[in-house]
């Protein structure tokens, strides 16, 4: 399955475990199967932030790789890696292969952010390491500047030259200055290579600016207004942007906010209140939300017009 080019939705989906602490392969394979089937969705993306998976080992990691490419049929599934060692980074990059990924979402290792911006060389090598380990393409994430792993525009635009595995890029800078320099030197470079939004804060603006879509965990909850606003904004109709934008903002303001390491388990819980999740409970040491978050979250899915009022989820 090609995923060069490919725009759309793509959501990061959640890994989903028993009530013993194991992954739950039943509950993992529906929950895949459900936000594939969606129309308006390119891929899926799994072992991401969203899919908790720094608190998976490497077999699990390749389990929910073959999992969620056995329940997205004709879909392409996206396996993050995430990994402080260059050399585990290649096995999982090798796993995901094998286990049938169409692509890796590749994430800068934590060590670089204390100070690996002065060493552009060091970002090359690892993404050059990673990209020869398998034959998948690249997807490139580009975090925050406040994380400390955002690269430079211009170390950026270096690797998607130096390296033709990367074919895509997941945009998360969060500040509107830095991410349209980082879209424009895309543009300028000899090939495409896609720009996916996840400016959560503010995804109807980063649209706006001129992305190819958008990779996000919030699509695991509401993937069809994601791809009701990227289609309204690609045909220039504002006026129906703003009227989902307005439906987002509520469940956005709900999951994106302090504390931030809450905000994927509270995605969890959102998909327990809409009956989509057995069991909403991360792993360890993340803790279920508490209850004013649980109601918190309620009422942004009301919001959103995603959960009746009524509902007893």
């Amino acid at each position: 399955m090609h995923i060069s080019g490919v725009g759309g939705i793509w959501p990061a989906t959640l890994t989903p475990f028993t009530p013993d602490g194991r992954v739950d392969d039943d509950a993992l394979a529906a929950h895949v199967r459900d936000v594939a089937g969606m129309p308006g969705v390119r891929a899926v993306v799994v072992n991401g932030h969203a899919g908790e998976a720094t608190s998976l080992d490497r077999a699990e990691r390749a389990q929910v790789v073959g999992v969620a490419v056995a329940a997205a049929g004709s879909v392409p599934v996206v396996a993050g890696v995430v990994a402080d060692d260059t050399r585990y980074a290649c096995a999982l990059a090798q796993d995901a292969a094998q286990a049938g990924a169409s692509a890796l979402l590749l994430f800068p290792p934590a060590v670089f952010a204390q100070g690996a911006g002065a060493r552009p060389d060091m970002a090359h090598r690892f993404v050059s390491e990673v990209a020869g380990a398998s034959s998948l393409p690249i997807v490139l994430f580009q975090l925050s500047r406040a994380s400390g792993l955002a690269f430079s525009t211009e170390t950026l635009a270096q690797l998607c030259m130096d390296v033709p595995a990367i074919v895509a890029v997941k945009e998360g800078s969060d500040v509107p200055e830095l991410y349209e320099d980082n879209l424009r030197a895309l543009r300028a470079l000899p090939r495409p290579v896609t720009l996916l939004s996840s400016s959560n804060s503010w995804l109807f603006a980063s649209l706006a600016y001129g992305a190819d879509g958008i990779l996000s965990g919030l699509g695991s909850v509401a993937a069809p207004l994601l791809v009701a606003l990227h289609e309204a904004v690609a045909r220039g109709d504002l006026a129906a942007a703003r009227a989902v934008n307005d439906r987002l903002v509520p469940l956005c303001r709900a999951f994106y906010r302090a504390p931030y390491l809450d905000a994927h388990n509270r995605m969890k819980t959102a998909l327990h209140l809409l009956g989509r999740l057995p069991h909403p409970d991360p792993r360890p040491p993340l803790l279920p939300v508490p209850a004013d978050d649980t109601a918190r979250i309620r009422a942004a899915l009301v919001a959103s017009g995603l959960l009746l009022p009524s509902s007893t989820h």
